[in-house]
């Protein structure tokens, strides 16, 4: 009797043992689920490992997370320490391994070995300039994401994986270009946008011979009274002409060249082209340009802005189409009379505007009684007509 009391004294306690050691397994288990953890990141493009602290699970693990704090050394490096209460942020050289030695100080001490490869640093390997802009190589393949214009309005390509070209602009300028290659590593480059060339606006020509510009826009409504007068008495009038406009009179328009008469560039749809990309307004110059020239047997190489709205994209868009020369006015001739820009008569070099409006006709009568008073001679214009005359900005608001 006495021993089955003792067998059943030994069971007991290596139950109680048992119970003693699961509830230390349990404890041991909720202390290192409480433990705070280690995460860490790594940005390529500012080459910096950021280390931090999370809490554990747990009841205790904000409560742990809150007494610890980090310290990070590098290997074999006694002077790179960096510590901090919950976030550490470690510079690491691109290019190569960096091995990192992180303790958690705190109640819950722990010590990780992080091994950390950065890609090579992105360099800039070719910078040079060509006919279009810019061309620029990178040692690392780029990532193609849109970029924003330098100068406003200059356009920036990725003809290939590791190369950036940047076309030249109305508005050259210095800046910096930020580039970013596909594994995350950055480069900035300092580069000059070249100023793309501009065709020159004139609004006044040649005044040799006491010569006289007459000029006529847009086309909707042709006139056969102009066209009487020029077959009679051989005058010169230069019409810049709205492709759109032209379409509907091609036999008109090839009648009034045969006359004598030039057909220039006035755009395919008349738009206020400082209000268009470049791109855009170098389609409306180059479009109508070849339209024209298919049309009626000589492509246009003088143009006008509509609404004479002009500014240096209009004119690098202009000299984008071939165009050799811009022209604005010095006066106008309407139903009203005629307007010169300084308000006094008629003088040679002045370049007049009119429209292909009803009443042309009329107009254009009066207007070359004007002209003969004054003794000046109506001459063709050419881009031979603005030898040795400054390019102007210059002209009376009109369309």
């Amino acid at each position: 009797m006495r021993g089955i009391h003792v067998r059943l004294a030994a069971a007991g306690t290596l139950v109680g043992l048992g119970l003693v050691v699961a509830w230390i397994g349990q404890r041991a288990d909720a202390a290192a689920q409480a433990r705070p953890q280690v995460v860490w990141t790594l940005s390529a493009a500012s080459n910096t490992v950021t280390i931090r602290l999370t809490p554990g699970s747990g009841p205790s693990g904000r409560q742990l997370l809150a007494r610890s704090h980090l310290v990070v050394t590098e290997s074999g490096n006694s002077h790179l320490r960096r510590a901090g209460h919950g976030t550490v942020r470690v510079p690491v050289p691109p290019g190569a391994q960096t091995q990192l030695v992180v303790q958690v100080k705190g109640p819950q001490p722990v010590t990780r070995l992080l091994a950390v490869t950065v890609p090579p640093r992105l360099r800039v390997t070719t910078l040079r300039h060509t006919s279009n802009g810019l061309l620029i190589r990178a040692s690392s393949p780029l990532r193609q994401q849109p970029l924003r214009p330098l100068c406003g309005t200059d356009k920036i390509g990725f003809p290939d994986p590791a190369e950036v070209t940047v076309a030249k602009s109305p508005y050259g300028c210095r800046a910096r270009l930020r580039l970013t290659a596909r594994d995350g590593e950055r480069a900035t480059v300092r580069v000059t946008v070249p100023t793309l060339p501009e065709t020159p606006l004139y609004s006044f020509a040649s005044p040799a011979g006491r010569a006289i510009y007459i000029t006529v826009d847009d086309g909707w409504t042709p006139s056969a009274q102009v066209l009487a007068i020029m077959r009679r008495t051989h005058l010169p009038v230069t019409a810049f002409l709205i492709e759109q406009a032209a379409q509907r009179n091609l036999a008109y328009w090839r009648a009034f060249a045969a006359a004598g008469g030039t057909v220039e560039d006035h755009t395919v749809s008349h738009p206020n082209l400082t209000k268009l990309p470049l791109r855009q307004a170098t389609y409306q110059w180059s479009q109508a340009r070849l339209t024209l020239g298919r049309w009626l047997g000589k492509a246009p190489v003088m143009g006008r802005p509509p609404y004479g709205a002009f500014n240096r994209a209009v004119a690098a868009a202009a000299y984008r189409a071939g165009l050799k020369s811009l022209l604005g006015w010095s006066a106008t001739a309407s139903s009203t009379g005629i307007q010169t820009w300084d308000g006094k008569p008629l003088e040679p070099g002045e370049i007049v505007l009119l429209h292909w409006v009803p009443g042309l006709g009329q107009q254009l009568t009066k207007l070359l009684a004007a002209i003969h008073k004054q003794h000046l001679h109506p001459m063709p214009l050419t881009p031979a007509s603005f030898a040795g005359v400054a390019p102007q900005w210059r002209s009376l608001a009109g369309d």
